[in-house]
């Protein structure tokens, strides 16, 4: 691996809404239907060692990451 800011070949780097988001490729892989998988093919990313950014709430961002790990969610009720 490179300097710090350099992911690891297997992990995918996210700049969501200024949140930092580390995860690994075979989660992605594992949802290849979506438009997250297209955002880090080599077609739509041309740098994996950048973060790739989404211009969206990392609050929330953070539920749809969980909901492709665990296969469902809780969301706060207030």
């Amino acid at each position: 691996m490179g300097n710090d800011d350099t992911p690891p070949f297997n992990a995918v780097v996210l700049d969501v809404g200024g949140q930092h988001f580390k995860l690994s490729r075979s989660l992605i892989e594992r949802h290849q239907d979506t438009m997250l998988a297209m955002l880090v093919s080599d077609r739509w990313n041309d740098d994996p060692s950048k973060p790739i950014f989404i211009d969206r709430d990392g609050y929330i961002f953070a539920h749809v990451l969980n909901y492709l790990r665990y296969g469902s969610i809780e969301l706060p009720t207030n």
